[in-house]
């Protein structure tokens, strides 16, 4: 594989229709989520934080005896501890809510709510169906012949469209990035007062330039095994099926938190701090598993295992294509 091959593979990639399309759905697919999320929690954290405020300075009280004077104060003391409870809560998890809506009101953070989509359920398959074009047209068009006799290595191919895909990606990414940090600092911090949750700049960063360098590798690794599975499969639809029967596979598993935290889908959810939201679409993939055991001991099993999956599949496909 030569730069060259790459070259000539990206510019094949990032021209094609469907390739413009499908990360321009997954931009705005990131700002619609960005506003839903600025505006919806920072309306439900105002209206927790008055309720509160209410059940403290004794107005919800007061309107309890108003409304009911034969049941007296001691219900609605009763019914004021069980209400400042709930209340509470809600505080709580508005607060967290608002801090993640927050993060995309910063440009790192932007840049993180970005990588968030791109490494979860729907920025895959956006590869799976670009990684099955790139390779699978070539076994549909007839034309992996020829390229078959100008290098007969079919992990050469395999790598350099891997690498014009991921690329593209990250090209697509660092502009849906982009899109997201101009409304969050144009329009999302002058209507969405969120202020108050945003991290300190060096924390911020960092948590960006995590998620963003987390993206970059999810989708590496996920480039390179989408075209290997077309490759394998030798088509378009056998492409797309493999790979969507390997994401789907990836994603169970989520309900058992014991489990989660090894598997190859819980170690993407703590890599990319996947929180569970109702406007945001990592919840498609799993939440963070919350295991105790660090990140880089569990990590290693899922890292050999993809390793030797890669091998395999890569091996498979240069089998199944050799020139006679």
């Amino acid at each position: 594989m030569t730069i060259w091959h790459v070259r000539a593979e990206w510019r094949k990639i990032a021209s094609r229709p469907l390739t413009l399309l499908l990360f321009a759905v997954l931009t705005v697919g990131c700002v619609t989520t960005a506003f839903y999320a600025q505006d919806y929690w920072s309306h439900t954290v105002n209206a927790a934080q008055n309720g509160l405020r209410n059940i403290e300075n004794g107005e919800s009280y007061r309107s309890c005896l108003e409304l009911n004077p034969k049941l007296g104060p001691e219900y609605c003391t009763r019914t004021g501890e069980a209400e400042r409870q709930g209340t509470e809560e809600w505080v709580a998890d508005s607060r967290e809510k608002a801090a993640e809506a927050a993060r995309a009101q910063t440009v790192p953070g932007a840049l993180g709510w970005a990588a968030q989509a791109f490494a979860s359920f729907p920025g895959l398959v956006v590869l799976v169906l670009l990684a099955a074009q790139s390779m699978g047209t070539e076994y549909d068009n007839r034309t992996a012949g020829n390229l078959l006799l100008a290098d007969p290595r079919i992990r050469t191919h395999i790598l350099a469209k891997a690498t014009a895909l991921w690329l593209t990606t990250a090209a697509a990414l660092c502009c849906a990035g982009a899109a997201v940090a101009v409304f969050g600092l144009v329009k999302g911090r002058a209507d969405y007062p969120l202020h108050a949750f945003h991290l300190p700049p060096g924390e911020d960063l960092l948590h960006g330039l995590r998620l963003w360098g987390g993206a970059l590798a999810v989708t590496a690794v996920w480039s390179l095994v989408a075209v290997a599975l077309a490759a394998l499969a030798r088509g378009q639809a056998g492409g797309i099926a493999r790979s969507g029967a390997l994401l789907v596979l990836l994603m169970l598993g989520s309900g058992a938190t014991w489990l989660w935290g090894w598997l190859p889908g819980g170690i993407v959810a703590d890599v990319m701090a996947f929180h569970p939201g109702d406007v945001l679409w990592n919840v498609w993939w799993g939440p963070e598993s919350g295991s105790a055991v660090p990140l880089p001991v569990r990590a290693l099993p899922t890292v050999l295992a993809t390793a030797l999956g890669i091998w395999w599949i890569m091996h498979a496909a240069g089998r199944g294509n050799e020139v006679t």
